[in-house]
């Protein structure tokens, strides 16, 4: 009951959620403009329609009074146990809305992140907190063949199986393909954002036919707070998840 509630603070009715990825400063070796001060880039992003902020706890604390009514997704820094013993009581403390942790399956066999995502599955589902798994197969490091529509299908599975309430991979070279993706898994799917886009118009394009291709949303980082106009991006975004925007029409949100 308090799992579906909290999904609730990050899915909209329609079943689609923008997210804001935060959490790059956990693991950064650098000031990253945009995220320096990020009462203002977060207040902005929840003003104009997004959905949950996804970040850590440094960043979370900070940012508290421009929250507002959006998820709080909070992010685990490490995946490797004991770090992740305490982390939904900590994160509950916060008044999180889910957790975050990233998994690599195929990796090895067996693959600690893996067996560490089952443990975290059954805690959160003791404490009514959803999970979220960022499923990257093979690792960074994998190939091609680990960046393929049937493995990355296959990964979200395998973090679903665990015991993952949603997912976060990487979209598809070819966003139709996506639907594959999207229908092996059981839970919803959204996609990372990747690296920088070229234009506002190729980023919303991208967003746009992962989104016909059957993702359930977005969760993005640079594209979004690196921006000159963090909130008006985040506005076009929502235009083209919660309204069925076309690309064109948002791109006016960016005035």
């Amino acid at each position: 009951m308090f799992a579906k509630r909290r999904m609730n603070r990050i899915f909209k009715p329609d079943g689609r959620s923008l997210i804001v990825a935060m959490d790059h400063v956990g693991f950064s070796n650098k000031p990253l403009p945009g995220l320096i001060c990020p009462q203002e880039t977060v207040r902005q992003c929840v003003m104009n329609g997004a959905d949950a902020i996804m970040t850590t706890a440094g960043t979370a604390r900070a940012c508290m009074d421009a929250l507002g009514g959006a998820g709080l997704i909070l992010t685990i820094s490490s995946h490797e146990r004991p770090a992740i013993d305490l982390a939904v009581d900590s994160a509950l403390r916060m008044g999180a809305d889910a957790v975050k942790v990233l998994a690599f399956p195929f990796q090895h066999n067996p693959e600690p992140s893996m067996l560490n995502l089952t443990w975290l599955g059954a805690e959160c589902a003791a404490w009514g907190m959803p999970l979220f798994a960022e499923t990257i197969p093979g690792g960074w490091a994998g190939g091609a063949e680990m960046r393929s529509p049937e493995a990355l299908a296959a990964g979200a599975r395998v973090g679903a199986e665990a015991g993952a309430d949603f997912i976060k991979t990487f979209a598809t070279a070819n966003p139709a393909d996506f639907k594959l993706v999207a229908d092996n898994c059981p839970v919803p799917v959204v996609i990372l954002g990747g690296e920088k886009a070229g234009s506002d118009r190729d980023l919303l394009q991208t967003v746009k036919a992962v989104l016909d291709g059957g993702a359930s949303g977005v969760a993005m980082g640079r594209n979004i707070w690196s921006h000159p106009q963090p909130g008006r991006i985040v506005a076009a975004l929502a235009a083209l998840m919660h309204e069925n925007a076309s690309v064109d029409e948002a791109l006016k949100e960016m005035g």
